[in-house]
């Protein structure tokens, strides 16, 4: 558990090694699934702690929340996979790799707790960590790993903002 947190740390910090560790780890992916998983709970319990709500504390949405950022974690991964090598002609033959390598970006998400204008810069600095394992994991330029994370980004927000719909028929 902590040399998966150091790693998080490190590559939220632009540390190139902490990325090149996870491309041969093979328990990255694992790590990177617990990485956002805690991030989202601690995300939900801290922004109902400031707001002053933990009462209205619930396990339904707890889950919706962890399946929303584990979602966008995989369908971010595999679209910038599929646009760093088919767009841009990367070499990374396994997408679970890419998967491994944007599981250390979790950490900067804590920053939703502090509100929407924080929450931004939290988001902000996720995807330039995104952005950095890219550009370690394909070898690909810093314009074109951007390309590729931002047109991965936009399809993980779209693919999220469908699935909530699902919840909300649900009662969720």
């Amino acid at each position: 558990m902590g040399k998966m947190l150091q790693r998080a740390v490190r590559a939220s910090l632009f540390d190139r090694r902490a990325y090149t560790e996870a491309f041969f780890d093979d328990d990255a992916a694992a790590d990177g699934a617990l990485l956002y998983a805690g991030t989202a709970a601690v995300v939900y319990i801290g922004t109902l702690a400031v707001n002053g709500v933990l009462g209205a504390f619930d396990v339904r949405f707890l889950l919706q929340v962890v399946l929303a950022f584990l979602m966008g974690w995989l369908i971010l991964a595999m679209a910038t996979w599929f646009v760093a090598t088919r767009l841009f002609g990367a070499s990374m033959r396994r997408p679970q790799m890419m998967i491994a390598m944007h599981g250390l970006a979790p950490l900067p998400l804590l920053l939703e707790i502090g509100g929407s204008v924080v929450g931004g810069i939290g988001l902000v600095w996720h995807l330039a960590v995104v952005t950095m394992a890219t550009r370690e994991g394909t070898s690909l330029d810093l314009q074109r790993s951007v390309v590729s994370v931002l047109i991965g980004f936009a399809l993980a927000a779209l693919v999220r903002a469908l699935f909530r719909i699902p919840f909300a028929v649900f009662g969720f």
